[in-house]
This record gives C-alpha cells, structure tokens and sequence, in this order.
C-alpha cells in the first residue's frame, strides 16, 4: 500500500481531530454566553438542541465534502479524541481567558460610570441642566396657557 492510497485516510483523521477541536470551543463559547444570558431550563434545553445540531451540520458537511460521505469508526474515535484534548488541554486557557475578558470589560465599564458621574458632578454641566429644567417648566406654562 503507497502513501498514495494512505494520504486521503491521513486527512480523514486529521479532519476529525480539528472538528474535534472545534466543537470543543465553540461548546467553551456556547457555555460561556449561556452562563450570561441565564436563560432558565426551557430555554438552556432548546439552546442545547440548537447548539448540537449545528455541530451535527458542521461535522456531516465537513466529513463530506473530505471523504464523500464514506465514513470510518476512527473517524468518531478521532472526533472524541480531538474534544477531549480540547477539554483536557486547551479549555481551561479558554475559560481563564474569558474570565480575563470579563474581569477587564468590568472594569471599564466602570470606568465609563466614574467618569460620567465626575463629568455630571461639574459646574458647567449642572449649569446646563438647570437651564434645561427651567426652559423646560417655562415652555410647559407657556403653552398651558
């Protein structure tokens, strides 16, 4: 048997490592916008559903269009293989970064908040409002009358 008629089988399993790897992030992704949105039980249930089926698409388009349709055992093996070295090895970088992530988002947006608060607290900015306020109960007597 030449590398030839090995080369398309090499590919095969390489396919099914990265879509491995990939469903494992994109579930670290998936897990990680469920956690913000707490959707409640219907809703986690229907978005689970949702979540692999499309990993069903994406593995049955991606394992077609590489060995038309022809499917192996090692290919699941290799699919297994590849999540579980995703979620071994590589997920709980994810999950630290996105911990990061929100841990910096936080504290600009609370930045932003400081910042608006001292920009409201100044002397121009309450002069402005006061003016507001007033044009604004002036003009409200004027055209009740």
């Amino acid at each position: 048997m030449g590398l030839w008629q090995i080369q398309p089988q090499i590919i095969l399993i390489l396919t099914s490592l990265i879509i491995g790897l990939v469903t494992g992030l994109l579930f670290d992704i998936y897990r990680r916008l469920r956690n913000l949105i707490s959707p409640g039980p219907y809703l986690t249930a229907l978005g689970d559903l949702c979540f692999w089926g499309l990993i069903a698409v994406i593995t049955f388009t991606s394992l077609f269009s590489i060995s038309s349709g022809q499917i192996r055992g090692y290919v699941f093996f290799a699919i297994g293989a590849g999540l579980a070295f995703y979620l071994r090895f590589i997920s709980p970088y994810v999950i630290w970064f996105f911990v990061i992530m929100d841990t910096y988002i936080e504290m600009g947006f609370m930045k932003i908040c400081k910042l608006t608060d001292k920009i409201k607290r100044l002397t121009p900015v309450k002069l402005i409002g006061r003016i507001w306020e007033d044009a604004r109960r002036i003009f409200s007597k004027i055209r009740h009358k």
